[in-house]
Protein backbone atom coordinates (compact mmCIF):
# COMPACT_ATOMS: atom_id res chain seq x y z
CA UNK A 1 0.00 0.00 0.00
CA UNK A 2 1.42 3.38 -0.94
CA UNK A 3 1.80 6.21 1.54
CA UNK A 4 -0.77 8.33 -0.34
CA UNK A 5 -3.43 5.63 -0.31
CA UNK A 6 -2.60 4.83 3.30
CA UNK A 7 -3.08 8.45 4.37
CA UNK A 8 -6.29 8.85 2.33
CA UNK A 9 -7.57 5.63 3.89
CA UNK A 10 -6.72 7.00 7.33
CA UNK A 11 -8.44 10.30 6.56
CA UNK A 12 -11.51 8.44 5.31
CA UNK A 13 -11.66 6.44 8.56
CA UNK A 14 -11.34 9.62 10.60
CA UNK A 15 -14.03 11.31 8.49
CA UNK A 16 -16.53 8.53 9.25
CA UNK A 17 -15.71 8.59 12.95
CA UNK A 18 -17.86 10.21 15.61
CA UNK A 19 -16.11 12.97 17.54
CA UNK A 20 -16.48 11.17 20.86
CA UNK A 21 -14.59 8.16 19.44
CA UNK A 22 -11.65 10.23 18.17
CA UNK A 23 -9.60 10.47 21.42
CA UNK A 24 -9.62 6.69 21.84
CA UNK A 25 -8.65 6.25 18.18
CA UNK A 26 -5.67 8.61 18.63
CA UNK A 27 -4.59 6.86 21.84
CA UNK A 28 -4.79 3.45 20.15
CA UNK A 29 -3.05 4.66 16.97
CA UNK A 30 -0.22 6.28 18.93
CA UNK A 31 0.36 3.03 20.80
CA UNK A 32 0.42 1.04 17.55
CA UNK A 33 2.74 3.52 15.85
CA UNK A 34 5.41 3.34 18.59
CA UNK A 35 6.58 6.94 18.52
CA UNK A 36 9.34 6.44 21.06
CA UNK A 37 10.87 3.53 19.14
CA UNK A 38 10.67 5.37 15.83
CA UNK A 39 12.18 8.54 17.34
CA UNK A 40 15.05 6.51 18.80
CA UNK A 41 15.61 4.78 15.47
CA UNK A 42 15.55 8.13 13.63
CA UNK A 43 18.07 9.63 16.08
CA UNK A 44 20.42 6.67 15.72
CA UNK A 45 20.24 6.75 11.92
CA UNK A 46 20.70 10.55 11.84
CA UNK A 47 23.75 10.32 14.11
CA UNK A 48 25.28 7.53 12.02
CA UNK A 49 24.58 9.27 8.70
CA UNK A 50 25.43 12.90 9.56
CA UNK A 51 27.17 13.38 12.90
CA UNK A 52 29.56 10.42 12.88
CA UNK A 53 30.70 11.30 9.35
CA UNK A 54 31.54 14.89 10.31
CA UNK A 55 29.01 16.31 7.87
CA UNK A 56 27.96 19.96 7.99
CA UNK A 57 24.34 18.92 7.38
CA UNK A 58 23.32 19.06 11.09
CA UNK A 59 24.39 22.71 11.14
CA UNK A 60 22.16 23.47 8.14
CA UNK A 61 19.27 21.57 9.75
CA UNK A 62 19.75 23.53 12.98
CA UNK A 63 19.92 26.87 11.17
CA UNK A 64 16.82 26.02 9.12
CA UNK A 65 14.96 25.02 12.28
CA UNK A 66 15.89 28.25 14.06
CA UNK A 67 14.82 30.27 11.01
CA UNK A 68 11.51 28.39 10.80
CA UNK A 69 10.73 28.83 14.49
CA UNK A 70 11.68 32.52 14.38
CA UNK A 71 9.48 33.09 11.32
CA UNK A 72 6.49 31.35 12.85
CA UNK A 73 6.78 33.18 16.16
CA UNK A 74 7.33 36.64 14.65
CA UNK A 75 4.81 36.40 11.80
CA UNK A 76 1.67 37.36 13.81
CA UNK A 77 3.33 40.59 14.99
CA UNK A 78 4.56 41.45 11.51
CA UNK A 79 1.14 40.71 10.05
CA UNK A 80 -0.56 43.03 12.57
CA UNK A 81 1.93 45.79 11.68
CA UNK A 82 1.32 45.29 7.98
CA UNK A 83 -2.46 45.42 8.36
CA UNK A 84 -2.27 48.53 10.59
CA UNK A 85 -0.04 50.21 8.04
CA UNK A 86 -2.54 49.44 5.26
CA UNK A 87 -5.34 50.99 7.32
CA UNK A 88 -3.20 54.08 7.86
CA UNK A 89 -3.00 53.66 11.62
CA UNK A 90 0.69 52.80 11.83
CA UNK A 91 3.21 55.62 11.78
Amino acid sequence: MSAASSSSSLLARIGRMKLKDFPEFVRKSATEYDYKGRATQFAEEYKRKHIDTGSVTPLWHFMGGVFGIAYVTVWPTEYRHMMAERRGGHH
